[in-house]
């Protein structure tokens, strides 16, 4: 299920990826690895779409992986990222979004 959502989170229109980041959240933490697995995607709006459900979803545990991608070479990522810190109770992490 969640590698079908990660699809379209990858390559659907804006609507279908919002109701895809919508579906992954409401899975909770089992979505976790499928979506941390995306933060390493090549593609920047999969990681950004990643970073925003990781925020989403609210769980702590996803704090390393979103502080890895402060880093991200793609600034929509980071920010996303550093929302999604901020989401998961993790905020004022010193990067230049915080």
């Amino acid at each position: 299920m969640t590698d079908g959502l990660i699809r379209i989170l990858r390559d659907g229109s804006s609507a279908d990826r919002m109701a895809a980041s919508a579906a992954l959240a409401a899975l909770g933490p089992a979505a976790l690895p499928a979506l941390f697995s995306a933060l390493d995607d090549p593609d920047p709006r999969l990681r950004m779409w990643a970073a925003y459900t990781l925020g989403t979803i609210g769980d702590k545990r996803a704090a390393p992986a979103l502080t890895r991608a402060l880093e991200d070479g793609d600034p929509g990522v980071a920010k996303w990222a550093a929302d999604a810190l901020r989401r998961v109770g993790a905020g004022g992490c010193g990067c230049r979004f915080c």
